[in-house]
């Protein structure tokens, strides 16, 4: 079923008061009512938001549902689950060309600075994830890396995602005592460019940067994964602390894949941060296990971009303001691409649930039809 008809359907009864009228009066014929199936029309019927929020339906049309089909206006019985529904076939995978590689990680600044903290058990399984992602990431073989981070220090000219357009780019972990672990990388200032040109043709606001301060948000994943220490590398920053927008995050992603396309470049996108993490005072250290794993099963069933329709602020409550980072990254590679999922640790001393992802180009390029461990068998 097509989530656009099971929106119209809502709309529909919204705008046509007999048309609601006739529902509840005839529930049977609610599919013959609304042009959806069985089970759709009896999901709303039901007034079941959590489910109509899975399939991306925002919560100011999901409400009515309660209201109309429940009779309770201050939707008191929803009880604010995600879920993952699986129900909806997945779309064909659409990979731009020349895309080698994409995956994620977690950017923790403990991770190096003091790993001691957590347990070292986690630590090393960690670790490990990331290793088995650095050798994924060295087979693509890639001439650039994109790498999506939030802004944790530097302040830019304006609100938009950042593009580093620098010939170089450094920085260090002098913010948490650590200025040895610092990283100085290459940049791809024309690439950089062309993409920000694209985004800009694809009507999306963007900021050209020449310098680019690395912080642990690149400084962490880079010093673990990256393959060679000339490989150039182009910052894509998003500031949350001035806009988050799930969807602009995606379509930021999306406006990048004819450039990426016709760059005649192999490229690779590295996208960083989280997942459930809080800076807020009073609410550091907190992991949020079970939303965490809702995120890892949308991206291992190859429904990320999924994560782009929900609403602000049910990611932010639950810690997910850096996912932004991983929906641009989402947004490049389009629908129907699984993902890989190497680790996934709630470590509450160093402040979140940390993860590391590849997603499997080779399953998306053979059509979603086999794994990227039977593509490299075969």
């Amino acid at each position: 079923m097509d989530k656009n008809a099971i929106e119209q359907a809502i709309l529909a009864m919204a705008k046509d008061a007999e048309l609601l009228a006739a529902v509840k009066a005839e529930p049977a014929r609610a599919p013959e009512l609304l042009g959806v199936d069985q089970e759709w029309a009896e999901t709303i019927i039901s007034g079941n938001r959590d489910r109509l929020r899975a399939v991306g339906l925002n919560d100011g049309l999901t409400i009515l549902v309660s209201r109309w089909f429940k009779d309770d206006l201050g939707d008191s019985s929803s009880a604010g689950g995600f879920v993952v529904d699986e129900s909806i076939p997945v779309p064909a995978p659409d990979l731009p060309r020349n895309l080698v590689f994409a995956g994620g990680c977690s950017h923790v600044p403990d991770l190096l600075a003091r790993p001691e903290i957590d347990p070292e058990d986690a630590v090393e399984r960690l670790l490990a994830g990331y290793e088995k992602l650095k050798r994924d990431l060295a087979a693509a073989d890639p001439d650039v890396i994109l790498v999506s981070a939030d802004c944790h220090f530097q302040s830019f000219r304006t609100g938009h995602f950042v593009l580093g357009t620098g010939v170089q780019h450094g920085g260090s972990m002098e913010f948490f005592k650590r200025p040895d672990l610092d990283l100085n990388l290459t940049g791809h200032p024309e690439f950089a460019r062309t993409l920000a040109d694209a985004v800009r043709l694809a009507g999306q606001e963007v900021e050209e940067a020449d310098v680019v301060e690395l912080d642990h948000g690149l400084i962490v994943p880079l010093r673990l994964l990256l393959p060679r220490p000339d490989l150039p590398v182009i910052p894509v920053i998003t500031q949350p602390a001035r806009t988050f927008s799930p969807f602009n995050a995606q379509r930021f992603g999306e406006a990048m894949r004819a450039a990426v396309e016709e760059s005649g470049l192999k490229v690779a996108f590295l996208a960083t941060g989280g997942l459930s993490h809080w800076l807020d005072p009073g609410h550091f250290g907190g992991v949020d296990v079970e939303f965490d794993t809702y995120i890892l099963k949308l991206l291992e069933t190859g429904r990320g971009l999924d994560l782009c329709s929900l609403e602000p602020f049910p990611l932010l409550e639950h810690g997910q303001y850096e996912i932004m980072n991983w929906m641009i990254m989402l947004g490049l590679l389009g629908p129907g691409v699984h993902g890989d999922v190497y680790t996934y640790e709630p470590m509450e001393a160093s402040g979140g649930g940390w993860t590391v992802v590849n997603m499997d180009l080779a399953r998306a390029a053979a059509g979603g039809s086999e794994s990227l461990a039977e593509a490299r068998s075969s």
